[in-house]
């Protein structure tokens, strides 16, 4: 009896665990990942404070209502903007490209180990 349960759990579960792994990879491992690299994107958005950004970009600064201010309020809104937007597209672009990592990764493991 003890036998055929340490065969059991030693091999048949091992080898089980072994052709699961690439299901649950492009399955619910990836469906993890997606959400955890959109949660990312999410937070550098939020971190950026881009949307009360956008939303007060045509607001002048400090409040003052002059001409001046509306021009100054604008040039430097459109700075920070520009370089917010760009920071975002990085962090995006960061997120995405782990994404596609954990896409190609197994693939290219398996690859270098038939090369070798």
């Amino acid at each position: 009896m003890t036998y055929k349960l340490i065969f059991k759990d030693l091999f048949l579960d091992t080898i089980g665990e072994i052709l699961y792994f690439p299901i649950w990879w492009y399955s619910r491992g990836f469906k993890k990942t997606a959400l955890f690299c959109w949660q990312k994107v999410k937070d550098g958005w939020r971190a950026l404070s881009l949307t009360i950004f956008l939303e007060s970009f045509f607001k002048p600064m400090y409040g003052q209502r002059g001409w001046d201010a509306y021009i100054l309020s604008l040039i430097t809104h459109l700075f920070q903007l520009v370089w917010r937007l760009l920071l975002m597209i990085f962090w995006f672009v960061f997120w995405l490209f782990v994404l596609i990592l954990w896409i190609v990764l197994p693939v290219l493991i398996i690859w270098q180990f038939l090369e070798a």
